[in-house]
């Protein structure tokens, strides 16, 4: 990701939380009630469909920030085509759900568009209500992430942030640092054997002359 993408991602992201009324830590709790809590319990057939929904939107978004980006109409019109794809998967999926939601592509962006909204019966309740979520909350799409240590999700209170908490980042950095001097043990001993390899073989010609 380029330094460019990087700021327009978080300007995006701060002007989202402000018109949400919402203050970053309580963004995060609220996406937490919402969505993560429920992705991280016990894989079904509703978490993989909002699995596809939150890949196909974070898909979206990095062809519509691509758009921010260009120089030429040519460049423009290929992402929009690209976006028209991968929208036309995610819309598939979002039309089984009764608030009827369609994304589309408009000035280079992500705009959410409500054809109507109706209840779903209990069972259905979690996964209706992350769904609306994540189209609710488009511009932060990219923030759903998962923990590259113990590989659940969680919502990114920055961009650089791959970690669900301090634990799992101390953890990762330890067994960086582990593999690290291993890996130094292992080339030390492996050049010693090199060079008594060498040493022997030396010897052995010299008696051969």
């Amino acid at each position: 990701m380029t330094s460019r993408t990087r700021q327009l991602r978080i300007e995006d992201v701060k002007r989202h939380i402000k018109l949400s009324g919402l203050k970053t830590r309580d963004m995060v709790r609220w996406a937490n009630l919402n969505l993560i809590d429920w992705l991280n319990q016990a894989k079904s057939a509703s978490v993989r469909r909002v699995l596809d929904i939150i890949v196909s939107a974070q898909q979206a978004q990095r062809i519509a920030e691509d758009a921010r980006r260009v120089a030429t109409d040519e460049q423009y019109f290929s992402c929009k085509v690209r976006a028209g794809s991968v929208l036309s998967k995610l819309n598939a999926a979002l039309s089984r759900y009764n608030c009827m939601v369609k994304v589309l592509f408009y000035d280079a962006s992500l705009r959410r568009h409500y054809f109507f909204f109706t209840g779903r019966d209990s069972k259905d309740r979690r996964e209706v209500v992350a769904v609306a979520f994540l189209i609710e909350n488009l511009a932060l799409v990219h923030r759903v992430r998962r923990c590259v240590e113990c590989q659940r999700w969680f919502f990114a209170v920055t961009e650089h942030q791959k970690y669900c908490g301090d634990n799992c980042r101390k953890r990762h950095a330890a067994q960086g640092a582990d593999f690290r001097a291993q890996r130094r043990l292992y080339m030390r001993d492996y050049r010693q054997q090199q060079k008594a390899a060498e040493t022997r073989a030396k010897k052995l010609v010299k008696r051969g002359t």
